[in-house]
């Protein structure tokens, strides 16, 4: 039987996060994560399973060595939740730890994506891009550093708010709702810092002017009047659907398409940037 005893301590939440660093080293197409998921719990499997028969050691074993794939960064929640199942659910229901694993795998994945690959690495990304286009030799430093610090901090602390609140958010049954709110708040942030980058980032006007009597008109002046940066929202909306339609394939077809067109308009004065 498994410890009744457990206390989970820092010294393991440590060890759960030194494990995880080398979660990915294991992913194969049979299993995916598995390995990585095992090695993560071992910590704790290794301390609740200690007095136990074999049979319960490898029936543990086996059972989180089965399918898994989940985000990497947010994973910790969900396996500080899983240690909290092992250690408070009975051995003989211990099966239904998979089904809540494979349950939620799917949904943290998809937060996970949302929140780190469609956020916060486009944030971290553009704000470093901004600073090297200004002759900032920290650029590039800073997205990995502040990426990777916060990523990190995630995973660092993931496995203690899994551990202390997974079972509450079980148990109250909101777990759904939470994911919804917090993926919804990653949208409307993302969307803001990409509405703010579009204004800051995207040069592009026109420089043409028309002579009219005693005056001129300036054109770009008049789509200003219109909307502010308007030819970089159109640019950038016009990369957007591109992008949407055809899955990403053409992005390398996209960027050289506006580089050209850059070089020809701006030499013609057609467009100045």
């Amino acid at each position: 039987m498994t410890d009744t005893k457990f206390e989970m301590t820092n010294k393991i939440y440590r060890e759960m996060f030194i494990n995880h660093l080398t979660y990915q080293w294991g992913w194969n197409y049979e299993r995916q994560q598995a390995d990585g998921c095992l090695f993560t719990l071992t910590p704790v499997l290794k301390r609740l399973y200690k007095d136990a028969p074999l049979e319960e050691r490898e029936r543990a074993i086996k059972q989180h060595l089965e399918f898994f794939n989940t985000h990497a960064t947010l994973a910790p929640l969900l396996f500080g939740l899983i240690a909290a199942l092992e250690v408070n659910t009975p051995e003989a229901e211990k099966d239904s730890i998979t089904s809540i694993k494979t349950g939620l795998m799917g949904p943290i994945a998809g937060l996970g994506d949302g929140l780190f690959w469609f956020t916060l690495w486009p944030i971290c990304a553009s704000i470093g891009a901004t600073m090297a286009v200004t002759g900032n030799i920290f650029g590039a430093i800073f997205t990995f550093v502040v990426f990777n610090v916060i990523n990190q901090g995630v995973k660092w602390f993931g496995f203690r708010i899994g551990y202390t609140k997974g079972m509450d958010i079980i148990n109250s049954g909101s777990g759904d709702e939470v994911i919804k709110r917090i993926s919804g708040a990653a949208t409307v942030l993302g969307l803001c810092v990409a509405g703010c980058l579009v204004s800051t980032t995207v040069k592009l006007s026109v420089p043409l002017e028309f002579a009219s009597g005693d005056g001129k008109i300036v054109v770009q002046e008049l789509i200003d009047k219109i909307m502010p940066c308007f030819l970089p929202v159109l640019v950038t909306l016009f990369c957007y659907w591109r992008l949407k339609k055809t899955n990403g394939k053409e992005a390398v077809r996209l960027i050289f398409g506006i580089m050209i067109a850059a070089i020809a308009l701006t030499y013609f004065g057609i467009l100045e940037y």
